[in-house]
């Protein structure tokens, strides 16, 4: 009983994840995995990125699996669309589906550009095994949530309605992944919820789980990272949109760790706007050594454009409040948002200076479909100036601004970089934290882009 499925994660080639010298295993396949595998499927998963696979040896690799299913990203699109042909050459009877948030939101567009049999939209774990079940019984790609061919043309199903409880949906199947070979090492991520209910513009979050918010319950993520303790992992970092939006369920996994006396370091996401004192000092109590915060913009203005529903006033008291909790943060701001220019980005640039984060990341406004910057481009006075997918990896500009060329996104994204981590202050704390070798890694590969994007 069961079927040979295949799940991959394409290559993203010698890029800026390599350059960070970051790999990071493919949850969303180990999710699908595992949930395939529950009911009945064998199950393999091939990460061609940590492996360092090209299109040739992942097809010889899936060449005998009955389904073959490829996520795609917008940097791996191109690849996937490859890949997928490549499987799909010579009368080879194995079932092709592409997945993922590219091809989510440009499934007809894929079936277009490839052999493929169908895609999976959105949400994939049942829609895999409605997928995986028919493969084995002989039937079609005639499922909610897939968009397929038949005869010639091709059919776009409804949405598939979300799970409604994701504790249903077993642990991912991290036996099926090489963990060794992921970086940091003894790290590795959880993701505890599902969706966001904020609306910034950049984002394909809400769209893709149909601007809904679900998160597991408090008990099952902590028996998730339990399990993940008792293995040797020292550092779990939750990859949720924002993890400190459920206080309550927050606080529940604080006193579930404290109670079990589990030993790890932890971060986690958050917005500005939802800080809570009591809830940061406990978190910390129970090794929460660090947050992230997407702060994007200096500018009121651009941030009410953007969605983001904050104000910089708000944005420096929470950095305020995190200084006297001792918390290691992360801050994030964006090179090439809508209205931006020379004094916007460098006041930007002067904000990251002043709320002084230990570590920031600079990125260029990158607009991905599912996003309402890509669907509406034209009102947001940008315009896309690159068609390449594999250059959407938010440090190659794909866009100019009325005030800023391609050349000039290039220029701002590593004066922003070499502004915020070389000066004297932040050295001398980088030192003193140990944070050195971390630090220089993103200074080196912004430096590295630039003087590429120039020769």
């Amino acid at each position: 009983m069961g079927i040979d499925v295949a799940l991959i994660q394409p290559a993203f080639g010698a890029g800026d994840v390599r350059k960070l010298n970051i790999c990071t295993p493919p949850l969303g396949l180990a999710y699908i995995a595992a949930f395939l595998r529950e009911h009945g499927h064998r199950v393999t998963i091939i990460d061609a990125e940590v492996e360092q696979l090209n299109n040739e040896q992942i097809a010889q690799r899936a060449k005998n699996a009955d389904l073959a299913a490829i996520t795609t990203t917008a940097p791996t699109y191109s690849s996937a669309l490859a890949l997928a042909n490549r499987i799909k050459q010579s009368n080879n009877p194995t079932k092709v589906v592409l997945g993922g948030p590219q091809a989510t939101f440009l499934d007809r567009d894929c079936l277009e550009r490839s052999a493929a049999d169908a895609v999976v939209r959105g949400e994939g774990e049942h829609t895999m095994l409605d997928i995986a079940d028919s493969v084995e019984s002989g039937g079609t790609c005639d499922f909610d949530g897939a968009t397929y061919r038949d005869a010639g043309t091709v059919i776009r199903n409804p949405d598939r309605k979300l799970i409604a409880d994701l504790d249903d949906i077993p642990v991912p199947a991290r036996d099926l992944l090489p963990m060794e070979k992921y970086s940091p090492p003894k790290t590795t991520g959880v993701i505890s919820s599902r969706g966001c209910p904020f609306r910034c513009i950049f984002c394909a979050s809400s769209n893709l789980y149909h601007k809904t918010f679900r998160s597991r319950s408090a008990y099952n993520v902590f028996g998730e990272v339990a399990q993940l303790v008792a293995k040797g992992y020292e550092n779990v970092t939750m990859l949720d949109d924002n993890f400190i939006l459920n206080k309550e369920r927050a606080f529940e996994f604080a006193d579930l760790v404290e109670e079990h006396r589990l030993k790890f370091d932890w971060s986690c996401t958050g917005r500005v706007d939802s800080i809570d004192e009591d809830l940061l000092q406990r978190l910390r109590e129970v090794g929460c050594n660090g947050l992230f915060f997407g702060v994007e913009s200096a500018s009121n203005n651009t941030l009410k454009l953007i969605k983001k529903g904050f104000t910089t006033d708000q944005v420096i008291n929470a950095f305020d409040v995190l200084k006297t909790y001792d918390y290691p943060t992360t801050a994030s701001f964006m090179i090439g948002l809508p209205g931006d220019d020379p004094g916007k980005v460098a006041d930007t640039i002067n904000l990251a200076k002043q709320i002084n984060p230990d570590f920031a990341m600079f990125s260029v406004t990158t607009p991905y479909p599912g996003t309402e910057l890509y669907d509406n481009i034209d009102d947001y006075d940008l315009e896309i100036v690159i068609d390449d997918w594999s250059k959407f990896t938010l440090t190659k500009p794909v866009v100019r601004t009325s005030a800023l060329s391609t050349a000039d996104l290039h220029r701002w994204f590593l004066r922003a970089y070499v502004s915020f981590y070389v000066r004297a202050s932040y050295v001398r704390r980088a030192i003193a934290k140990k944070q050195m070798g971390f630090v220089l890694s993103p200074v080196k590969a912004a430096v590295t882009n630039a003087v590429r994007s120039v020769f």
